[in-house]
């Protein structure tokens, strides 16, 4: 990869249904926010963990600017913190994202505001990457109180990725799982 980038991990959320913050859940590689960086790092010049209330951590992190409780608040000061143009951000519950799709993803950045994976007819909005020009976008829309993060695309230059595209890089398209429950936790603990 030729152009530096960012990796934003989001770590807000309630985790109701897992009992505990997402971001401190341990894995057999430490908690589930090192475990991305340890499997990450190499594509990226920094890392940013964005959330409310963070533990402290080896890694920098970023509060939010808003009160609001939404993923679009995070990405909006992740990207606000970053020092590069180019984005990824990635919910702290991803834990089986392929590095090989990150960097294809990546790839796609140069002309676009945004370059977001369709899986089974959806975006996935929370792994994908944000270019700095988003910024105002999101401001206005945050400022508005809409906090919907596809709401932004209308307004911004995107770039979807297909599911048939995602497959050649995770045929499982095991990148988009992520984790709610305990059981789910066992799961990666297994693997």
């Amino acid at each position: 990869m030729t152009e530096k980038a960012t990796l934003i991990l989001l770590a807000g959320g309630k985790s109701k249904r897992m009992g505990q913050p997402k971001h401190l859940l341990l894995t057999s590689e430490g908690t589930l926010i090192e475990q991305l960086d340890l499997c990450m790092r190499h594509l990226f010049s920094e890392t940013l963990v964005v959330g409310r209330d963070l533990a402290s951590m080896q890694l920098r992190t970023v509060s939010d600017l808003y009160l609001a409780q939404s993923p679009l608040v995070g990405i909006y000061s992740g990207l606000l913190a970053s020092q590069t143009d180019v984005n990824f951000v990635l919910a702290c519950d991803m834990p089986f994202v392929k590095s090989a799709l990150v960097s294809y993803l990546i790839s796609y950045a140069g002309d676009v505001d945004v370059v977001v994976p369709i899986v089974n007819g959806y975006y996935e909005p929370l792994c994908a990457v944000y270019c700095k020009r988003a910024i105002p976008v999101i401001k206005e829309l945050l400022d508005r109180n809409v906090l919907k993060v596809t709401e932004i695309y209308s307004q911004l230059l995107v770039r979807e990725v297909p599911e048939q595209t995602l497959r050649a890089f995770d045929p499982e398209l095991s990148s988009f799982i992520n984790l709610n429950t305990p059981r789910e936790l066992a799961l990666l603990n297994r693997i």
